[in-house]
C-alpha cells in the first residue's frame, strides 16, 4: 500500500511530497516495522516516475522476499543546483563548485545538515506517530550525492540512523569533513553500514573514477576499526547510474533485514 503526502520543511523554505510503502499486511497485523529512508526517492518504487527510466525496483524485491518494512522514499530538489545544496552537508569548494556547475564564483551545498535536522525531527517524528514503527530500528539509504547524505546522518547521528547503505558516494567532496565527523564518534550504536563503488563512476572522466575509489577506501580505513558490521563492495566495470544501483538493492537489503525477525 502506497500513502503520499506533502510536509513543511521550514528551515529550508520549502515542502516536499513523501512517499509511504506499507507492508501489504499492515492492516491485518498488529505488528511494528522496521523504516527505510530512501534518497532520491523519486527513483524508488516506479520506473515511470524515476528521472531515468529506471527505478530502483525496491517494492519488487520486498515483495518477493515477503519483507515486511515500511519505505519512506524522499525525492530530490531537482531545481537548479538545489539537489547538491540539499544533499551536500557542508559547502563545495569553489573549484569542485565550478567543476560541477560551470558558474564562476558559484558555491553549492551547505543545507545537508538542515536537512537532516529536519529528516529527524519533522519527518521521522511523524512517520514514528503515523505509523506503527520500530523506532530504534531505522535506516537510511542513497547514491552518489544521495550517499553523501545519507552517510552523513548515520555517521552524525548513529543513535538515530542504526543502519545505512550509501551507494557509489562522492566522498571526494568533503574527506575532510569526513575525517573530523568519524573521528569524533564511536559508533557502537551504528549497526550496519554499507557502502560500495563500480569502477567508472566518473561519468567518463578518469580523474573522478580515481576519486571515487581513493575517497571511498580512505573511508573504509576509517571505519573498519569503528563499525562492527561493515561491508565495503568494489564493481568491476559499473558506471554511475540507476540500472546499476538497482542490481545492489538485494546486496544491501539482505545484510540489513536478513535473519531479522521482525521483518
Amino acid at each position: 500500500m502506497i500513502v503520499s503526502f506533502r510536509m513543511q520543511m521550514e528551515a529550508l523554505k520549502r515542502d516536499r511530497k513523501i512517499t509511504v510503502y506499507l507492508p501489504k499486511r499492515y492492516y491485518q497485523e498488529d505488528k511494528h516495522y522496521p523504516v527505510l529512508y530512501i534518497q532520491d526517492g523519486q527513483n524508488a518504487f516506479f520506473d515511470e516516475l524515476s528521472y531515468c527510466g529506471i527505478s530502483w525496483g525496491f517494492l519488487d524485491y520486498v515483495e518477493n522476499m515477503d519483507l515486511d518494512i515500511i519505505m519512506v522514499a524522499i525525492p530530490c530538489n531537482e531545481a537548479g543546483f538545489k539537489r547538491m545544496d540539499e544533499y551536500g552537508p557542508w559547502k563545495i569548494n569553489e573549484a569542485f563548485s565550478y567543476q560541477e556547475t560551470g558558474i564562476k564564483n558559484k558555491i553549492i551545498g551547505g543545507e545537508g545538515i538542515a536537512y537532516v535536522k529536519w529528516l529527524i525531527d519533522d519527518l521521522k517524528t511523524y512517520i514514528d506517530q503515523r505509523f506503527r514503527t520500530i523506532r530504534e530500528d531505522t535506516g537510511i539509504v542513497g547514491s552518489s550525492m544521495g550517499g553523501v547524505i545519507s552517510a552523513y546522518a548515520a555517521l552524525e547521528y548513529p543513535e538515530v540512523f542504526h543502519k545505512c547503505a550509501a551507494l557509489s558516494t562522492a566522498f571526494w567532496f568533503y574527506m575532510d569533513e569526513f575525517t573530523d565527523l568519524i573521528e569524533k564518534h564511536n559508533y557502537q550504536e551504528l549497526e550496519r553500514f554499507y557502502f560500495d563503488l563500480g569502477e567508472f563512476e566518473g561519468c567518463g572522466d578518469a580523474r573522478i573514477d580515481e576519486w571515487y575509489i581513493e575517497s571511498n577506501n580512505d573511508i573504509y580505513s576509517m571505519l573498519k576499526d569503528k563499525v562492527e558490521s561493515l561491508e565495503y563492495r568494489y564493481f568491476e566495470g559499473a558506471e554511475h547510474n540507476e540500472a546499476q544501483w538497482r542490481q545492489r538493492v538485494p546486496l544491501f537489503m539482505d545484510f540489513f533485514y536478513g535473519g531479522n525477525e521482525n521483518v
